[in-house]
This record gives C-alpha cells, structure tokens and sequence, in this order.
C-alpha cells in the first residue's frame, strides 16, 4: 500500500544510509554459511516496486533509479516472493522511499531503498544540424529517450512532426523539438504576387493577388485581391499559388 506520509519519506532515507551500509553482514547474518540461499537483486527490486509506482506514474515506460546501485537480499531458500512496503512517492520531486521484504523469513529480511522513479517516452530528434529553409527529410532524424514529464504538448512526437518541415531558427542536435521552432517550407514571400484560386463542383476562377504574409505549404495566409482590394484568407497550395478558404469572406 502507498502512504503518502512526507515524514516516512525522511525516516526511510535515514533508515536507507545505515542498512545499506551494512546490508552484507546484517543480511547474511541471517543465513548460516551452509545453508543454501536465494538471492533477491535488482531486478527483483525493480519489478516489485515498479506494480507499487506504476500506480502513479502511468505516462510512459516506467525508469527506476536507486540511490544505491547494489541493492541485493539474501534469504534461505524457498522463502517467499519479494514485496515492496511503505512505499511513498512524491510526484514532485520524483523521490520513492520504500521497504523491501522477503515474507516468511525469521528474523524478518528486509531493506529499506531510495530513488528516483519517472516515466520516459521516445521523441524524434534531429541527428544533424538543419539550415533555415532546408527540408527536414527522414534520414534526418533520430530516436532518444526523454522523461515523459519534459515531453509536453508543445514537442514533436511523431516522425511525421518533422519530415518536411524545416526549422524557423537553430535546432539543437539529438534535442527534443518543439513544435514552434519549425514550419512549413516557405514557398510564398509577403509582398510576393500570387495566383489566388477559387474552385466549387460548378465553376473555377482565378485573379491576381499579393500575399501579406510569408506562407508554407498549408498555411493559410492573407493575401489581397489587387484588382478589389479585398482581403481574404487563402490556404498556400504550392510556390505563388493560393485557394481560397472561404469564399467572398473577407477578413475586414
């Protein structure tokens, strides 16, 4: 069970330091030389602790990091399956505190841990520097692991975020990118003249426009009619080249 006593959190972090320190003899004093043992490692730990904290930490694959890296129990064998008790967790800090128990076992074998506990996702990264104006292609891009709280709404996630995009300034190598540093290629320059476009199931038109924006492929961008100066809304169809999004409406 989870307690979210803060003052357990503290007992076990000191209780953690001195039964770590004497793990080997506390916990072999227990077994007589001769006695065959089973061996409780960190993997053990790992799976015990990660039903208790999978709790709640449910965003991505579950990492768990213990402050000591040799965490090992040793109990005769045929005792039982390793638990986890009092565990504590703070979302915050993202510190666990815990106690792991052998049940069955006289004196009782138990360890108290510490860590850290987070979930990691994978995001696409850049694996080369790309150049302002140059297409993201998929060969440009890599894979890493990121904690799945630095992975927000504002960060690409799919290969699709980026293949075709191009950055609007410097993106770091092998950093997560966030979605406001691309965009679309620039295929329209504001002040450029443009091939504004208008097509129902019944007609086809075109006229002669000025683009007051810059716009990629996509982008639904201002331009004004130069022959009755009405502005409209247009979605970028290719190099100078706009559709109407919505017919005879203008913006003001």
């Amino acid at each position: 069970m989870i307690r979210t006593a803060s003052l357990l959190l503290g007992t076990a972090l000191v209780l953690a330091t001195a039964a770590l320190t004497a793990t080997a003899q506390t916990i072999g004093a227990q077994v007589p030389a001769a006695q065959s043992v089973a061996i409780y490692g960190q993997d053990h730990a790992e799976a015990v602790l990660g039903r208790e904290l999978s709790r709640q930490i449910t965003a991505g694959r579950l990492r768990i990091e213990f402050d000591n890296r040799s965490v090992e129990l040793r109990a005769p064998a045929g005792a039982g399956s390793l638990t986890a008790e009092n565990v504590y967790y703070n979302p915050v800090s993202g510190r666990f505190a815990a106690e792991l128990v052998v049940p069955g076992t006289k004196p009782a074998v138990r360890l108290p841990v510490a860590g850290r506990a987070y979930g990691v996702v994978e995001v696409p990264v850049l694996n080369r520097r790309i150049g302002t104006g140059d297409a993201i292609a998929a060969q440009d891009i890599a894979w890493v692991e990121v904690r799945a709280d630095q992975a927000g709404s504002d960060v690409a996630t799919s290969e699709n975020d980026l293949v075709g995009m191009t950055p609007k300034r410097g993106v770091p190598v092998n950093q997560p990118v966030r979605l406001r540093d691309i965009q679309s290629p620039r295929v329209i320059d504001k002040g450029a003249l443009v091939v504004i476009t208008l097509s129902t199931p019944s007609m086809s038109l075109s006229a002669q426009g000025k683009a007051l924006q810059d716009g990629g492929k996509g982008d639904v961008i201002r331009v004004v009619n130069t022959q009755s100066n009405r502005i409209v809304e247009a979605t970028v169809a290719g190099p100078n080249v706009v559709v109407v999004a919505k017919p005879g409406v203008p913006t003001y």
